[in-house]
């Protein structure tokens, strides 16, 4: 009876080693099923999940747990990345008496928004690969928009009037935005031509002038947001010139 209870616990340990780790192990010792612990000669990695911004840039960690015996370098291989998220460098290598390796995910402004599982597999000189996984949020960049305040869109030839535009700034959003005008109707100046809105300012002041014969109707201006990195913001606002 003691016999078979013995042979009972043991096949209970087999049974449950491994079961923490997720992904499988790699290695020469790989298919060596210890009854504690990890097998002589075998390694696994270690993931965490991520989240790295458009237009900027995250660091991660893979990690490795190594088995007795088991000190050879593992080379990292990344696969399943998003559309505009590149991998630096390239080829990340944990070496020999090291615990882990630094890499860095770089997304482009318009890396595709989303939430991602990255496969990773580590391959080592001899012996088979190891692999897990890791989940990856790319999400939307610090962004800012563009807005004016009420005023009176009547203006007549001869006269002019001041414009504020304002810049509303999403997150941590904290660059210098350029804003300029696209092509205005004839006889209607905007002055000055372009302004920069700096970072810890909200808004810049224009002044928008029609001649003597400045063209009698409804017109649109855009008025264009161009920060020093990212995508440009665009708000368009409607006036009207009247006969003086």
């Amino acid at each position: 009876m003691n016999r078979i209870l013995a042979s009972l616990f043991v096949a209970s340990l087999i049974g449950t080693v491994g079961c923490g780790n997720s992904g499988s192990a790699g290695g020469p010792g790989t298919g060596k099923q210890p009854l504690i612990g990890q097998a002589d000669e075998t390694f696994n990695l270690t993931t965490s999940s991520m989240t790295v911004k458009q237009g900027e840039a995250a660091q991660g960690t893979i990690g490795i747990k190594r088995g007795t015996n088991f000190s050879q370098d593992v080379a990292l291989n990344f696969t399943e990345l998003p559309k505009g998220v590149t991998l630096d460098p390239t080829s990340p290598m944990i070496k020999g008496n090291a615990t882990d390796a630094k890499f860095t995910l770089n997304a482009a402004d318009d890396a595709v928004v989303g939430e991602y599982t990255i496969k990773l597999a580590g391959h080592p000189g001899k012996g088979g690969d190891a692999t897990n996984e890791f989940k990856l949020t790319v999400a939307k960049k610090d962004s800012f928009t563009i807005s004016m305040p009420f005023w009176t869109t009547a203006l007549k030839q001869g006269e002019s009037k001041d414009v504020t535009l304002s810049i509303n700034r999403q997150n941590k959003f904290d660059q210098d935005v350029t804003l300029k005008f696209d092509a205005l109707p004839k006889g209607v100046t905007i002055e000055p031509a372009t302004a920069v809105i700096k970072n810890g300012e909200t808004e810049a002041k224009f002044t928008l002038k029609a001649t003597d014969d400045a063209s009698l109707g409804a017109f649109s201006i855009m008025a264009t947001g161009h920060p020093t990195k990212g995508a440009d913001a665009s708000h368009e606002f409607k006036f009207n010139i009247a006969k003086k």
